[in-house]
């Protein structure tokens, strides 16, 4: 299943986290979407990435860093 299927603000997240090529914090992705660094924003955005961890398009293989699941040897590396 391709990120077509979700709304454009989830893959707006993926799109982010597969260009960085590894994983991110909920505050990264958020500045790198323009969305700002302020904590409601940072909150909805990381409750937008729990929901995908949720659903199996991302993986939060160490507390606050969330990659695609195919990324996660990647994170356990860097």
């Amino acid at each position: 299943m391709t990120s077509a299927v979700l709304p454009q603000a989830y893959r707006d997240v993926m799109e982010v986290i597969t260009d960085a090529g590894h994983g991110l914090r909920s505050k990264q992705i958020a500045l790198v979407l323009g969305l700002g660094d302020s904590a409601s924003t940072v909150e909805g955005l990381r409750g937008k990435l729990r929901r995908l961890v949720t659903r199996g398009w991302l993986t939060q293989d160490s507390p606050g860093i969330f990659a695609l699941v195919d990324q996660v040897s990647d994170v356990r590396e860097g």
